[in-house]
């Protein structure tokens, strides 16, 4: 796709001297022949410098590259945040494979549809994943079995990693086309089965570069840590909490989503944070302990949300109880995933979502394909240097989500005058849980499994507790018989945790 260079990209590359390095994995020597010393990333008990990273990453390219992983090989890899993720990522990437990235808490019916498209060379993952994985690889045969290596210990018939020969570093970095695939990540589901979006080496370099462009100062973003309290197997935890500070010389804090509120704060005031990058449960949960930290508040001088709306009690009580400011991001999985971003060097402006980055474009069109004016509602557009290449095997439904070269976002939103964003609904029909999208027809395919089931119907409701939740209507077959207690039981065995229906009426 023929996309010029916006003026505000070509400057930010020309000031920072850094253009495409022909292989996302370039991004990593960079920094390292620039800031050897430097902090690159750290997890709780464990820091690197740019240059032990770099060993440590290439290292991890000699390991895969003697296990027989090539130029692009598949690797599905499922795994929580770890040193271990970083360094296997950007490993796939430098030898030329692609990176396949998963939820840890995937099922069976879900992981069989990736691995059917995919046909990954190797399987990485943690020990408990194993029984999921072979349960999806008897739904579908006629696929050739994968490599699988454990992460946390050793399991029959497996690799360990720690067995992999990591003797030697490979510096090695294959020559990748701009448009030549890095990632691919499973999404919307369409006729009940999620659609696998190919993000390139280009698309995710020039989305990580303009973040990193409105994220840091040049003058001082060795001095930034940024806590990504963000899951790598989600694209914006990916691209902002790893990729983005990578590219900027900045020390990546990478923290588990797992971790209480308390501990995380302790975490960021410990390894002195700078930058915060999460989503709005966390947010909440930091909130009464970042009170009892004014030192810490102090030196934070960007924090960004994103996946989901924020409540504006929360960002009230970031701005009046901890003197925060806390911006707001937009995107989707198939921009890379960031399109608009708040500035960061004014205060963000509430509500909006941000103005776009300096690679794409926005506009807000009509039922028609008609431009819309500032303040006028309709379906939000994307075009730009940070787009997919595509839908994996999926050339007609590729063509249909785009408008010339301008990408359909399904969110319904407006611009004001100065071309900032505000998401005001959904046009897709999606279900949105904490960040995590949910897609009625894919829950509706893998519950039509259950022998007892006819039929099944889902959607989103608002719930006084929880907020927005899975429900659901289940039709049972003539002469079933289906408890609720029995329906949750099934459910937690064969569909991710966030997608099961928290409220459902079943009828005989």
């Amino acid at each position: 796709m023929d996309i010029p260079l916006t003026s505000d990209l070509q400057r930010s590359l020309e000031n920072n001297s850094f253009q495409y390095p022909g292989n996302l994995g370039g991004i990593l020597d960079r920094s390292a022949g620039l800031y050897p010393t430097r902090n690159g990333i750290v997890v709780p008990g464990q820091l690197l410098t740019f240059e032990e990273y770099y060993d440590r990453v290439c290292r991890m390219v000699h390991g895969l590259h003697n296990v027989g992983l090539q130029r692009n090989d598949r690797v599905l890899f499922i795994s929580p945040n770890s040193l271990n993720y970083a360094f296997i990522s950007l490993a796939v990437f430098r030898i030329g494979a692609v990176l396949v990235p998963a939820n840890p808490r995937i099922r069976h019916y879900e992981l069989a549809h990736i691995i059917s498209e995919t046909q990954p060379k190797l399987i990485i993952c943690e020990s408990s994943t194993i029984p999921c994985a072979l349960k999806a690889y008897e739904l579908i045969r006629e696929v050739p079995s994968s490599c699988f290596i454990t992460l946390d210990e050793k399991s029959p018939s497996t690799m360990f990693i720690q067995d992999l020969d990591l003797s030697r570093a490979n510096t090695h970095c294959e020559r990748m086309a701009p448009d030549d695939t890095a990632m691919i990540v499973y999404t919307a589901a369409i006729d009940g089965y999620a659609v696998g979006a190919e993000l390139t080496h280009a698309s995710l370099f020039y989305d990580t570069i303009s973040v990193s462009g409105e994220a840091f100062r040049k003058e001082d973003s060795g001095c930034d840590v940024v806590s990504c309290i963000l899951p790598l197997f989600h694209t914006y935890g990916f691209t902002v909490g790893f990729l983005m500070p990578l590219a900027g010389g900045a020390t990546c804090l990478l923290l588990n989503t797992s971790l209480g509120g308390r501990k995380i704060v302790s975490l960021m005031e410990a390894y002195q944070a700078t930058q915060i990058f999460s989503v709005p449960a966390i947010y909440f949960s930091m909130m009464k302990p970042l009170s009892d930290k004014p030192g810490l508040c102090s030196q934070l001088n960007n924090l960004t949300s994103g996946g989901i709306a924020i409540p504006m009690k929360l960002l009230q009580g970031y701005r009046e109880q901890l003197g925060l400011n806390i911006g707001e991001g937009y995107g989707l999985t198939e921009t890379s995933p960031v399109a608009t971003w708040s500035r960061a060097h004014r205060p963000p402006k509430f509500g909006t979502v941000g103005y776009p980055l300096a690679c794409c474009q926005v506009k807000v069109v009509d039922d028609t394909g008609k431009d819309l004016p500032p303040g006028q509602e309709g379906e939000v557009l994307v075009r730009g240097l940070n787009l997919f290449s595509g839908y994996l095997n999926q050339p007609e439904h590729t063509q249909n989500a785009f408008v010339k070269d301008w990408f359909k976002s399904g969110d319904l939103g407006h611009v004001d005058d100065e071309n900032y964003l505000t998401i005001t609904g959904l046009k897709k029909d999606m279900i949105n849980i904490l960040g995590l999208k949910v897609y009625p027809n894919e829950v509706e395919r893998i519950l039509s499994y259950h022998p007892a089931i006819r039929s099944a119907r889902i959607w989103g409701e608002w719930d006084e507790k929880f907020g927005i939740i899975v429900a659901g209507e289940i039709g049972l077959e003539s002469g079933g018989v289906l408890s609720e207690q029995d329906f949750q039981n099934w459910c937690r065995q064969n569909i991710s945790p966030y997608k099961i229906p928290r409220k459902i009426r079943i009828i005989p």
